[in-house]
């Protein structure tokens, strides 16, 4: 399914003893099941007979077999990243007619459709029955554009000058006194009389300043410990703004994730409810050796949740170590909120949703780094795991290894939008791995780039893309060595979307399907691309690629240039040639994209 795709075998022996123990089945109405499992499309194909062997053939398959699979992901009972989301907010009767619409299709032993390498353009060309847009992506990129709106809000009114003193440690307090009985040692509470305080906000900007590690922690843990108290609940501390006035060493301390998947411990079920819902505004400073380690816990990082209103800014972490279930990342856990001008390093690592910076997001991520190493079973990725937010302007150098769904920028990309980033570094995997993105499903990727040497050991590999479903690819390339077994491609492994727009200069091997830019294209559509062995990748020219207008002004705009400011268009001053997405420069070299360069 879209968001997220059967994976893993059949369900276990249980699940036909139950079907068959089961009395009673209300049928559901396939003609509403239809209309509901439009977004698993993507990866299972409208008939159930998916275009990509990784996923299984679900078409014809028995009703309530079907229906106690769905079930099973909603429960939990067959915990899988990459279907859970998809069926969470549906009810039973719901679940009764997407099973029923898939039981009453035909299923298939064979594609019906002969997969290629070559161009093959799905009836009424691009945008056709096999690229129906069934999603708003106006809407979405506009939600995107005003999150960013309102962190550079924030930005522009918050208070520059710090110089006061306004942590005042009381040095001389032995770390063992707690007067107030809080759980936090008076040489580093702001309030050590007061068990409804820890912090202060001395200059009344707003902005609570959090000036040691042991306050930072506070947020999460104040009032928690064993004979600890505090009037001040966890609930006001997560709604507060803090500023970080100095870098922070975290060695040593057991620190718990800020945030969190609520009472449940379920994030899919809870979202952002439990978040940081604050603004955390890291003024430029760093947090060292941050370790946190969860391996039954969804939702960890320094942030674990982060919700719809929360913030993340101008924060760096260097050699964190963060291990957990799922929805793991250095920063944030699972984000619903903003991520603005992060960065981290060090190594993460879970089954599921893992992210260097950003486990789980449906957020935006802007101007994000991740360096460092990210272990995931599925749904890994260098900057974010699984996604169906947004990540721009942003940048990975990671060794990434996983099974299914893993890119060196993003690992699962539903619904989202990837735009003026890049990766580099290693990718290695079996199904599903690409050099930027595993997995783009309902999807965009524009004008972004992968140096990334990508190792798969089975199918659908590619240099920037692994499989492309029913989404846009446009202005990209991959320079890396691309290896796999079936589905190979220098640019993208397998394709049912639109691919336009880029070049593959990686070698590329495999021992099924393969190709210098597509490995197989099962519909869709692939426009202006050149592969390495072509004379036409030198002297390419924004007149011989139609990568650049012709003439000035240029219909299309969002095609051709940049929007270097952010604001979701290309204004008057950003229509002219040095602002062109494309930078072609001599005629012995290859174009180059120069949007994610820009400040």
């Amino acid at each position: 399914m879209a968001k997220f795709s059967i994976t893993i075998g059949m369900v276990s022996i249980v699940l036909f003893m139950q079907m068959f123990a089961q009395a009673a089945f209300s049928a559901g109405d396939p003609v509403r099941g239809k209309q509901l499992a439009t977004q698993c499309f993507a990866c299972h194909g409208v008939d159930g007979n998916s275009p990509s062997p990784v996923n299984p053939k679900i078409g014809g398959q028995h009703e309530q077999y079907l229906l106690l699979a769905l079930k099973a992901y909603v429960d939990g009972t067959r915990p899988n990243s990459l279907m859970s989301g998809a069926v969470l907010d549906k009810s039973e009767q719901e679940l009764e007619d997407m099973a029923a619409y898939f039981a009453a299709q035909k299923a298939v032993t064979a594609p019906d459709q002969k997969e290629s390498a070559k161009k093959s353009e799905p009836p009424g060309g691009p945008g056709g029955p096999g690229m129906a847009m069934r999603f708003n992506y106006g809407e979405r990129d506009a939600e995107f554009i005003s999150m960013l709106a309102r962190v550079r809000d924030y930005e522009q009114h918050r208070q520059l000058d710090l110089s006061a003193d306004l942590c005042r440690a009381p040095e001389d307090m032995p770390v063992d006194r707690d007067l107030d009985n809080d759980g936090l040692a008076d040489r580093y509470d702001a309030a050590p009389t007061s068990a409804g305080e820890f912090v202060a906000d001395r200059n009344q900007d707003g902005y609570y300043e959090i000036c040691n590690i042991q306050q930072l922690a506070a947020i999460a843990t104040l009032g928690t410990a064993d004979g600890a108290r505090t009037t001040l609940s966890f609930e006001d501390r997560r709604n507060r703004s803090y500023q970080l006035m100095t870098d922070l060493d975290a060695a040593g301390i057991e620190f718990e994730p800020i945030g969190n998947c609520g009472p449940t411990g379920n994030c899919m079920r809870t979202m952002g409810q439990f978040g940081y819902a604050g603004v955390f505004d890291g003024r430029g400073h760093v947090i060292r050796n941050l370790s946190i380690s969860a391996p039954e816990r969804g939702g960890v990082g320094l942030f674990g949740v982060l919700g719809a209103s929360g913030i993340v800014m101008h924060l760096s972490l260097e050699n964190a170590r963060v291990a957990g279930r799922a929805g793991v990342g250095a920063i944030v856990g699972s984000n619903f909120g903003t991520l603005y001008f992060c960065s981290a390093s060090g190594e993460t690592s879970g089954m599921m949703a893992i992210g260097g910076l950003v486990g789980g997001s449906g957020g935006l991520v802007y101007r994000g780094y991740y360096s460092g190493r990210v272990n995931a079973r599925q749904a890994g990725g260098g900057l974010v795991g699984d996604m169906t937010g947004a990540v721009f302007s942003s940048e990975t150098s990671i060794e990434i290894s996983g099974i299914r769904g893993i890119g060196g920028l993003v690992g699962l990309n539903t619904f989202g939008s990837v735009l003026d980033s890049h990766a580099a570094g290693t990718v290695k995997g079996s199904n599903d791995i690409g050099g930027l993105v595993g997995v783009n499903t309902d999807a965009k990727v524009r004008n972004s780039f992968a140096a990334v040497r990508v190792l798969g050991d089975s199918t659908n590999i590619g240099g920037l893309v692994g499989f492309n479903s029913q989404s846009i690819v446009r202005n990209g390339y991959a320079t890396g060595d691309v290896s796999g077994v079936d589905a190979v491609g220098g640019l993208v492994g397998r394709n049912k979307g639109i691919v336009a727009n880029g070049y593959a200069t990686g070698m590329v091997s495999g021992s099924g399907k393969a190709g210098a830019v597509v490995g197989v294209i099962v519909e869709g559509d692939v426009i202006g691309t050149y592969d390495p062995e072509s004379s036409q990748l030198v002297n390419l020219t924004g007149e011989s690629t139609g990568w650049a207008p012709n003439e000035l002004p240029a219909s299309k705009p969002l095609q051709y240039f940049c929007d270097s400011n952010g604001n979701g268009f290309i204004d008057p001053a950003e229509r002219v040639t040095k602002n062109y997405i494309w930078s072609f420069g001599g005629p012995q070299e290859l174009p180059q994209i120069q949007c994610s360069d820009r400040g």
